[in-house]
Parts: structure tokens; C-alpha cells; sequence
């Protein structure tokens, strides 16, 4: 009898360490932006809200002191449309950004999600109160670090 139960436990522990997956817990791909003014980095004061261009999906909701953005990205499309809407102490700006951009699906193993990895080729912008866009690394992945420079007038 004790030799049964040693058998079945030593069959338990090894289909148990079979079934380990080796998924990173942290998968989320984004774009990182930071705003920029006269080469310095700055705190947007007014009230920002971005919101996806196509479809008018909030990304960022009336932010106020923003330094730094982290935005999600299309899966599939080739382009993404970001617009950008700012409101002061009597005036009012929106201003659209454009990224191009590749996609490449990220596979890990056939136990993990599969996710996108995206590498910016071009930024554009209407220039209302952006001044220019600067892509600083230009792989979107599971690294924060920055992406693009917003150069504000």
C-alpha cells in the first residue's frame, strides 16, 4: 500500500511539472510618448483628451499635468489616427497624429496569448499645437521606454 501511494505521488509531482508555462505575466504592448517644448520636457497644464481617430474611442480622458502618454495601438491596421484635443482658459486646439506602422505577430509558445509588436516607420501631425514628432525607438514591444517626442508651439 505505501508503495502505491509513493508511485502515485511521484506520478502526480511529474505530470504536474509538465504543465509549467513559461508565459510572461507582463504583455501588454504600448506606445510611450513624451511632450517636449523648446527641448525640454514639459507638463501639458490644460486638459487633454485623446481619443482614436476612426472609431472616436477614448484613449485619454480629460488629463490634466500630463507629461507622458502610454497608448494602446491597433492590432491589424497599418495606421493609426490619434487626435489630440486641448482646452485652456479660452481657447481650444485638436490637432491629429498619424503613425504608420508595421506589425509583427509576437508567438511565444502554443500555451500564451499571441500579441503584436509594432515598429513605427512615420509620424505625421495636423500641427495646430504640435509643432513636429520625433520617433525615438521606433519598436513598439513590451519595453516602456519612449517612443516619440511631442514637440508642442
Amino acid at each position: 500500500m505505501r508503495r502505491v501511494r509513493l508511485l502515485i505521488t511521484a506520478l502526480t509531482l511529474l505530470l504536474a511539472s509538465c504543465e509549467s508555462y513559461d508565459c510572461t505575466l507582463y504583455n501588454y504592448v504600448g506606445l510611450y510618448g513624451s511632450f517636449y517644448r523648446g527641448g525640454s520636457a514639459v507638463a501639458i497644464s490644460d486638459t487633454l483628451t485623446i481619443t482614436s481617430g476612426r472609431k472616436g474611442i477614448v484613449l485619454l480622458n480629460q488629463a490634466v499635468g500630463t507629461s507622458s502618454l502610454n497608448l494602446p495601438m491597433s492590432y491589424w491596421n497599418e495606421e493609426d489616427t490619434l487626435v489630440f484635443s486641448i482646452k485652456g482658459n479660452g481657447y481650444q486646439a485638436r490637432d491629429s497624429v498619424w503613425i504608420a506602422k508595421s506589425n509583427l505577430v509576437h508567438y511565444e509558445s502554443p500555451d500564451c496569448p499571441m500579441t503584436l509588436f509594432h515598429t513605427i516607420q512615420s509620424v505625421g501631425s495636423t500641427n495646430e499645437f504640435i509643432d513636429s514628432i520625433s520617433i525615438i525607438r521606433s519598436s513598439v514591444n513590451y519595453e516602456t521606454t519612449e517612443n516619440l517626442r511631442i514637440y508642442l508651439r
